[in-house]
């Protein structure tokens, strides 16, 4: 059986720490909404306080062991916290699709 999502997302943060900054993170899509196949990711947008090469490395990283740890893919967008809260990324169709359908976890 699966591990839920939430304890997947819970997870991941726990095995990063505060230094990458993360602000919270969504988990979307088809595992979200319950209609995955057998090679179905889990789609995740990470919102940080600000992307830097070492965050970005630790979060694909990490992301990357749990997707053996789970046996399915991780995906994982990192975004800034003012793009995705102000900047054009906030009022694009990703954005509004996130919100819509996603689970938000606060880190």
């Amino acid at each position: 059986m699966d591990t839920p999502v939430r304890e997947v997302v819970k997870k991941l943060i726990d095995g990063l720490g505060p230094q990458t900054g993360i602000v919270r993170v969504y988990a979307y899509g088809s595992r979200v909404r319950g209609d995955y196949g057998p090679g179905s990711d889990l789609d995740l947008l990470v919102e940080v306080r600000e992307v830097t090469a070492a965050a970005k490395r630790r979060i694909l990283d990490r992301a990357w062991e749990l997707s053996l740890e789970e046996g399915y893919v991780i995906s994982a967008a990192i975004v800034s916290q003012e793009a995705f809260e102000a900047g054009p990324l906030s009022v694009s169709q990703y954005a509004r699709n996130v919100r819509r359908e996603g689970i938000e976890v606060a880190a």
